[in-house]
């Protein structure tokens, strides 16, 4: 089954955020505490603790082939919990949102990205032929161009592979077979998301 959540920073006051650091593990407080800005302490906050909840536990961390992180299994998270060998989550954050997708059925990949972050050099760079025509003709141009974004990065994110030099053609590469990816614009919020998932055969 695939899971995911969005919620939004904005909602959390600074005192819930300071009882949400101050709950992390000692590694993940630490890992949070290197940012010197309260956004970025509150992003990786919250995602740690959006992780947690849909998990029911609070997972250690290994890193996979190309960095990816993977609940460490040999942790028994001072639980009696039997955990899924086959679980396989993925984080994003940005200013306006915190996501979180696990799942235990295939690999996942999830991204949220603001809105207005549209420069047509940055679209010549990262898209196809095809995809600027799209942001061309849309009414929206910097919505449409997000969501594209959002679309590339979950699926490079549920490869483990994160932007590469393919970027342009990915959603269109080998490595897009078999993938199903959910996305949407939250305009009221001002940002974009996309889910990419691939169930194991």
């Amino acid at each position: 089954m695939i899971r995911y959540k969005i919620i939004h920073p904005e909602e959390y006051s600074a005192k819930q955020v300071d009882e949400i650091i101050a709950a992390l593990p000692a590694w993940r407080r630490e890992e949070c505490l290197r940012f010197k800005q309260r956004q970025g302490q509150m992003e990786n906050a919250l995602a740690y603790w959006l992780l947690s909840e849909m998990m029911g536990f609070q997972p250690d961390f290994v890193r996979g082939e190309h960095g990816k992180p993977e609940v460490n299994l040999n942790v028994n998270h001072n639980l009696n919990l039997n955990v899924n060998h086959n679980l396989n989550f993925n984080l994003s954050h940005c200013k306006r949102a915190v996501a979180c997708v696990i799942s235990d059925d295939g690999k996942v990949g999830i991204d949220v990205e603001c809105l207005g972050r549209y420069k047509p050099q940055l679209a010549e760079y990262c898209m196809s032929d095809e995809e600027l025509r799209q942001i061309a003709e849309a009414n929206d141009p910097d919505g449409e161009f997000t969501l594209l974004w959002t679309r590339k990065e979950a699926l490079l994110k549920m490869t483990g592979e994160g932007i590469t030099d393919d970027m342009k053609n990915c959603l269109t590469s080998p490595r897009a077979e078999g993938v199903e990816i959910e996305c949407g614009i939250n305009k009221e919020r001002g940002y974009a998301w996309s889910v990419a998932s691939k169930i194991w055969q």
